[in-house]
């Protein structure tokens, strides 16, 4: 039999050894190729702003980083987990360059293999994503055949797994034929965690958060990278230090360690913890990019939402200053769409006087009358505003918050009426006011209106609430009045919005999917690796009277530490990156947020159930021979 004959019959003839291996990279492949039909989707490619579009093009090249150190990472585990196998080889007479060669050529065709169906699978998963898109999202992509993306993820991983697979032989363990044979039973046993190391990563973490969750407005773009550093720092003590001591500490209280079948659990945890630490940190730096990118984006269309929703009114007009017709022919345009639309509306009007130095500022500023601003409040079901003797009422509207924009604006005390004449103002919270303006509203008695306005000029605004009409309909008026390009209509904003932000939040939805299932993959392929060693200690165990049952709940304990500690991990840098970010904002954490946390959770979950079954049957049908 010639050598590439051995090699080849070998991966195949072993299908059950490589195929953990095997689904771990063709996930890889798959994950970039379906990104990059989308990279190079033409309405995508084209279609979005520069911005976006680098964006992209660094995602593309994130997950590809991400994919080299990915297979990388999993090779290395798939190599030690042979040891004892390159220990027979060699005995049987295999030289250690043969043995090289070995790897190389059987890491060439699964790197083919899987780039090949990971490409295959790719197409249809991203068609099926297309379609998911325009269903769901409302996102019509089109469908197109991806051959850009296909020669793309061809070439380049093609390319990664020769890079990876010449490498790899350097990293061959390089062990006599007896440790190799006895690999199995060597590193078991009792793993020692450095005590500063441990003290370490609480400070390193503990600092990162309180900057983060401390600093203000631009403050926190300043502190992102520092913070990011010393807390991915603490993160990697935390799995390779701090989780052993944590685990050799609760080994120490004996009524907990042999209690009922703890002592399985807890006998080899301290090692596994050592010896996942690095999937653990790699894991947990994924998915908190993949929360808090997802999480930035649903923030920022959600605050987004919130400026329009803001206009307590379903439709707006302010008349413009030098509009000498107050605004007859937008008005009768308004009017004879919604008639033909069959939308009934309710009319507000209010008659303002734009001014500026006012109060001590060169920014303009409305002055509306007590009757006026009252009788509009009383339509929109607000509370009225009252304005004291002596005094000006200055409306700071609650629905929306203040956004620090370097140093804070002083608020003005005075409000001038004439050279001789000055009015103390008075701060006014009220839930919305009577109409969304980006200028401050100051509501004066009447009298002192009728002052103010002899020497300037009232120009009205309107505000509509809709009765009777449906979305739908008021999206049709907001399309007819769209070229005035005065007139408001919320719901042709919100819609606008909304369509903006769907395809890059379909992106950013997608990438954070296909990167936490990525995750889920590598968890998955890492308790693979320690099959054998789990068979040869529940054969043991089994044979002494060990219960299925009993060996069920041992392995569920032990499948969900490994599958929910770095997500648990993940979740409380996601949250409070995410708060970090919102505060540059001035807003807490987003609801939306929280739901993002919660569906990749929820995902999490739902891998871990379908992962413990296939993995204990596994198992149990090999100890129960």
């Amino acid at each position: 039999m010639r050598f590439k004959e051995f090699v080849f019959k070998n991966t195949i003839r072993n299908k059950n050894l490589y195929m953990a291996y095997f689904f771990s990279t063709l996930t890889t492949v798959m994950t970039f190729f379906t990104f990059a039909v989308f990279a190079f989707h033409p309405k995508l490619s084209s279609g979005l702003h520069a911005a976006v579009q680098t964006g992209m093009l660094a995602s593309a090249v994130i997950i590809y980083l991400f994919s080299f150190f990915y297979v990388l990472y999993s090779m290395d585990i798939f190599l030690q987990s042979r040891k004892k196998e390159f220990g027979l080889l060699l005995i049987q007479g295999m030289s250690p360059k043969q043995l090289r060669k070995m790897v190389f050529q059987e890491n060439t065709i699964i790197g083919f293999l899987a780039t090949v169906t990971g490409t295959l699978i790719g197409v249809l998963f991203s068609q099926l994503i297309l379609w998911l898109s325009n269903v769901t999202m409302h996102v019509d992509l089109g469908f197109y055949f991806p051959a850009k993306a296909i020669g793309v993820t061809f070439i380049s991983f093609l390319l990664l797994f020769m890079f990876i697979s010449f490498f790899i032989q350097f990293k061959i363990p390089k062990m006599d034929v007896q440790e190799l044979l006895k690999s199995s039973d060597l590193g078991k046993g009792e793993v020692k965690a450095s005590a500063v190391k441990s003290i370490l990563a609480i400070l390193l973490i503990g600092i990162g958060y309180a900057v983060a969750l401390t600093v203000e407005g631009m403050g926190v773009v300043m502190a992102m990278i520092p913070v990011i550093v010393v807390v991915i720092l603490g993160t990697k003590f935390l799995f390779n230090q701090l989780s052993v001591f944590v685990v050799n500490f609760l080994k120490k209280n004996e009524n907990r360690f042999w209690k009922k079948t703890n002592m399985l659990v807890y006998s080899d945890l301290s090692f596994r913890m050592k010896d996942n630490a690095r999937s653990f940190f790699l894991v947990a730096v994924i998915t908190t990019v993949a929360f808090s990118a997802i999480g930035t984006l649903t923030g920022f269309r959600e605050m987004s939402l919130h400026g329009v929703n803001s206009d307590p009114y379903d439709f707006s007009y302010e008349v413009a200053l030098d509009d000498e017709s107050n605004g007859e022919k937008e008005l009768t345009a308004f009017n004879e769409s919604t008639k033909k639309h069959d939308v009934i509306v309710d009319q507000v009007k209010v008659m303002p006087i734009t001014m500026t130095g006012i109060d001590g500022t060169d920014r303009p500023v409305k002055v509306v009358s007590e009757k006026d601003y009252n009788q509009a409040t009383k339509q929109l079901g607000e509370k009225e505003v009252e304005v004291t003797k002596g005094t000006v009422s200055l409306l700071n509207d609650l629905s929306m918050p203040d956004i620090p924009q370097g140093q804070p604006i002083e608020k003005p005390t005075e409000f001038k009426v004439s050279d001789t004449e000055k009015l103390k103002i008075k701060s006014k919270d009220v839930k919305k006011k009577a109409w969304s303006t980006f200028s401050d509203i100051y509501v004066v008695s009447d009298d002192i209106y009728q002052k103010v306005g002899q020497k300037n000029v009232a120009k009205p605004v309107y505000g509509w609430l809709v009765t009777n009409g449906s979305y739908e309909q008021q999206k049709k008026v907001g399309s007819d009045i769209e070229p005035l390009k005065v007139i408001y209509a919320k719901a042709s904003m919100t819609q606008m919005i909304t369509d903006a932000y769907a395809p890059i939040l379909f992106i950013g939805f997608f990438i954070g999917i296909i990167f936490f299932i990525s995750a889920g993959s590598f968890l998955y392929f890492r308790l693979y690796s320690d099959m054998e060693v789990d068979t040869e200690k529940f054969k043991m165990i089994y044979k002494l009277g060990f219960s299925k049952k009993e060996m069920k709940k041992v392995v569920y304990q032990q499948v969900g530490i490994l599958f929910f500690t770095p997500i648990v991990v993940s979740c409380i840098h996601g949250a409070v990156a995410l708060t970090a970010m919102y505060a540059l904002f001035g807003q807490g954490l987003q609801i939306t947020a929280l739901y993002v946390l919660g569906i990749f959770i929820l995902i999490q979950i739902v891998y871990y159930l379908i992962a413990r079954v296939f993995y204990f049957k596994k198992l149990y049908r090999s100890v129960a021979i």
